[in-house]
């Protein structure tokens, strides 16, 4: 629904309610004339006529209420026109109401403010409409009901003052309530452009974070497709059947990390967590892949495997952070003799998915560990790597909601440790 459908939607609601308020004191104040009309004249000091026609009225009244409570039970869009009808429709019953009953000498004129205030609800066109209906209306009782001449010359003028007073006030309401609404109007259309172009730019940066990590990933299988084609010409043919296997291999791995980017999940939950279908976190396995001359060992806990284990994390960006943190182990193992390989650890931790990956590789230096997340810092010789790996890892992981630690020493290997939410909020809620 939109949001004029939702505010005539809404001041129906009001006026349905409003109604009943109304039509039970005037039901209360009628009724006890009715029953005692000595004692509340000699209280209110307006009027001992027959009530009864009001109460008939009023009755009638209570009826296309109810009729308009169903009518709204079973329609879940309104019109800003059916609304105000409803409106013009209340302002003639309110002076039907007050016409049988005493005239413009009936203090109840004043409840013509209800309608005005309403309108105001609905649009500029409909409160001016109303203004102009409930004046007329209060105007009219003085041609219903004439005023005796043989009253008090200050009690008509007191008459025709409160008329005045009406129609200036439901004005002069009606302009200070359409500003003040104007005015949230468009303090919030603004924040909901700004909203909207946060919400785009955070998404421009998801994607661009996921690109580069992608290009990341790229770069060690087409580094080793340069290699072994450079080498081809110089190979034994045994070598070279060998080389053309791992050629293969590599491009297959190429395609992959391209059809990753290019697939609608990526499109759609790395953009917007609420959009994202849920997974199970015991499918991050289908992410990785065994790194050539070292063991990977995958753990997952029964709770990744039931229904609290299931995430509306980007999957994409998840297992790209996964995959460069067991690549970034598996390349310090290889560095160590007789290590025991890179062990991933899935875990569901209340309301978090817990991550870790650990290596028993090399391990760093204390001065390595500072510097690891620092963009374009790479322990590899030159031209084997562009020290983004980490960095973008941590970058992606902070636009999911989580946390990085890392701990690590030299000779003992490495072990990072991602914590983030099973079910992230979006940055700026819609």
């Amino acid at each position: 629904m939109d949001s004029a459908g939702q505010t005539a939607t809404i001041t129906l609601r009001s006026l349905v309610t409003a109604r009943w308020i109304l039509i039970a004191l005037l039901a209360t104040v009628a009724g006890a004339q009715w029953l005692s009309p000595g004692a509340v004249s000699a209280w209110l000091r307006w009027s001992s006529e027959d009530v009864r026609p009001v109460l008939a009225v009023l009755l009638v009244w209570t009826s296309i209420n109810i009729g308009t409570r169903l009518w709204l039970s079973t329609h879940d869009r309104v019109g800003a026109t059916a609304v105000g009808g409803q409106l013009v429709a209340d302002a003639a019953t309110l002076t039907v109401v007050l016409g049988l009953w005493g005239g413009p000498t009936n203090p109840f004129a004043a409840l013509y403010f209800v309608p005005v205030i309403l309108a105001t609800q609905i649009s500029v066109t409909w409160t001016w409409t109303m203004v102009g209906a409930s004046g007329l209306g209060s105007a009219l009782l003085f041609m219903w009901r004439p005023v005796s001449s043989g009253a008090p010359e200050a009690f008509v003028g007191h008459l025709h003052g409160a008329w005045i007073a009406l129609v200036g006030c439901s004005a002069l309401g009606a302009w200070m309530i359409l500003r003040v609404t104007g005015s949230a109007t468009r303090e919030r259309n603004e924040l909901t452009r700004l909203r909207d172009e946060n919400i785009a730019d955070a998404h421009l940066a998801a994607l661009g974070t996921l690109a580069a990590g992608a290009a990341h990933e790229l770069g060690t299988p087409l580094g080793t497709v340069n290699l072994l084609a450079a080498e081809l010409p110089h190979m034994e043919p045994e070598e070279q059947r060998s080389a053309i296997d791992t050629i293969k291999r590599e491009v297959e791995r190429c395609k992959d990390i391209l059809h990753r980017m290019a697939s609608p999940e990526v499109r759609v939950s790395a953009l917007s967590a609420r959009d994202a279908q849920p997974w199970f976190l015991c499918e991050l396995q289908d992410e990785l892949d065994e790194p050539e001359g070292v063991k990977l060992t995958f753990v997952a806990t029964a709770a990744t495997r039931e229904s609290q284990g299931t995430t509306t994390l980007a999957r994409a960006s998840l297992g790209q952070i996964i995959r460069e943190l067991v690549a970034n182990g598996a390349e310090a193992c290889r560095r160590k003799p007789g290590n025991r390989g890179v062990t991933v650890r899935i875990d569901v931790v209340g309301e978090d998915a817990l991550i870790e990956v650990d290596d028993d590789g090399v391990g760093m230096e204390p001065h390595v560990q500072a510097a690891v997340f620092d963009p374009f810092f790479t322990t590899k010789p030159e031209g084997q790597g562009m020290g983004l790996g980490l960095y973008l890892a941590r970058a992606q992981l902070r636009q999911l909601g989580g946390t990085l630690d890392l701990n690590s020493a030299p000779g003992r290997g490495t072990k990072v440790t991602l914590r983030v939410a099973l079910r992230p909020a979006e940055p700026y809620p819609r």
